[in-house]
């Protein structure tokens, strides 16, 4: 059979999209600048999907919000359902509330029998991630009732995503089968890691009476499972972000060692260098410190999720049916959430003995240069104490009898007399002051030398 002649009955496209609302940093109740981002790109969606009454969708959140509390865990953010029911497809929005995160349920509700290959089930992709834009990520459900047998499920599930991703090449591939409330169910995925990149689909056959009722009856425990799956992957992506800054930064270390080996013998200059370095690397060491921080921050993340979604889980287990078969929602947390947890560590194994270099590297350098300062200030303080010293005994000796440097002189010039100074001729006076000046110089200049000599020893 030609997949494209494939029909359905009652094909409706769920898209489940979470976006984060507040921040831990942030007093309670408070929101984050982008949080309104989620209610305004699905007003947007009024023009591929020709609803115009989808444009009222922030207004109509904002002004139910502001008449009800949303600080408490769970809260829905209108007092019932937007319903859409002129067109088509049917439209119901659903905005929720969980914790720090906004969570839209759009339901788009196409009756009646209808060929796949006729429906133009995601318009210009307009239902995709990176249109859709949600922070933490989103879910897409395909839900309807098959016309063909049981063994045709897989190629009409096939030929569902087929006709989803037309006209675009962003079709994700076949992860795995189940059962759920009696019916098969299809995943596909295309293992992006980056939120607004992931495509995660379900393709959801009813082939069972009790179907609809049990999924209505667990929608909460559906709705806050895929929740949990959503920041499971954002909280792994954030993790690898910080791991590729923080490599940045341990390759920056590296180089830092090296030069630090190669620092030149000259003191000014190594001493000039070294300041630099003390200047740029605390700013880098606290980088450093604080996305290994993030990094165990996103693990705790991770573990507290998964405990959450195995909660969801197995509510939603209680409510299965005897066939059913859910291995695919449990593999998601026995393999690929214990798989991010893992990684992490070992990522933080890895680069920890980093930060501990770079403590030991900025204290070497900061050790270095005060010693550096301190042989200069010690030099300089050795220097004002001679030249102190050095006055001193050059003002005190200047004001010592004169006797001693009069002989002195008397013997290179017998006509200079200090008694007979007033008397002579000028040229001779200042030929006598002169000398005595210099002497006195001369003398507290080598006590000076002599001082600065026994304290360079010490």
């Amino acid at each position: 059979m030609n997949d494209t002649l494939f029909q359905i009955n009652n094909i409706s496209v769920i898209l489940y999209a979470f976006h984060l609302c507040q921040d831990l940093t942030q007093e309670v109740g408070q929101l984050r600048q982008d949080a309104e981002g989620l209610w305004q790109n699905c007003a947007k969606l009024s023009k591929p999907l020709a609803i115009e009454e989808l444009k009222c969708l922030p207004q109509k959140i904002q002004s139910y919000s502001n008449q009800t509390l949303t600080t408490s865990r769970y809260s829905k953010l209108l007092e019932q359902p937007l319903r859409i029911k002129g067109s088509n497809p049917k439209v119901k929005v659903e905005p929720h509330k969980i914790d720090d995160t906004y969570a839209l349920d759009l339901t788009l509700k196409y009756n009646n029998v209808s060929k796949l290959s006729e429906l133009n089930l995601n318009p210009q992709g307009c239902l995709l991630a990176s249109t859709i834009q949600a922070s933490l990520g989103q879910t897409l459900v395909l839900y309807g009732e098959p016309v063909g047998t049981p063994e045709e499920d897989s190629k009409l599930a096939n030929a569902c995503v087929d006709a989803f991703f037309q006209g675009t090449d962003e079709k994700p591939q076949f992860s795995a089968s189940g059962q759920l409330f009696g019916s098969p169910i299809f995943a596909y995925d295309n293992g992006k890691e980056k939120p607004t990149e992931q495509c995660h689909l379900l393709v959801w056959l009813n082939r069972h009476p009790e179907t609809l009722n049990l999924a209505q009856k667990t929608y909460f425990s559906l709705l806050n499972l895929l929740c949990c799956r959503s920041k499971i992957l954002f909280a792994y992506d954030q993790a690898r972000w910080c791991y590729r800054q923080t490599r940045g930064l341990y390759g920056q270390l590296e180089q830092e060692v090296q030069g630090f080996k190669e620092l030149p013998r000259e003191r000014k200059t190594r001493l000039e260098q070294l300041k630099q370095k003390l200047t740029e690397m605390p700013s880098k060491t606290f980088d450093y410190a604080g996305y290994l921080r993030d990094m165990e921050d996103h693990k705790t993340a991770i573990a507290t999720n998964a405990a959450n979604y195995n909660y969801w889980l197995k509510k939603i287990s209680e409510s299965s049916l005897k066939d059913d078969n859910i291995e695919f929602l449990e593999d998601f947390l026995n393999q690929r959430t214990e798989l991010f947890q893992n990684q992490i560590q070992v990522n933080l194994n890895y680069l920890k003995p980093g930060q501990q270099l770079f403590d030991q590297m900025l204290g070497s350098i900061r050790g270095i240069v005060e010693t550096e300062q301190a042989q200069q200030e010690k030099r300089l303080e050795r220097w004002i104490a001679s030249v102190g010293i050095g006055l001193a005994v050059s003002g005190i000796s200047s004001q010592t009898d004169a006797k001693p440097l009069e002989a002195i002189l008397i013997k290179l010039n017998p006509n200079v007399s200090i008694e007979k100074c007033p008397k002579a001729e000028l040229q001779s006076c200042l030929s006598y002051t002169f000398w005595f000046v210099l002497f006195h110089v001369l003398l507290g200049v080598g006590v000076g030398a002599i001082t600065a000599l026994i304290l360079g020893r010490k």
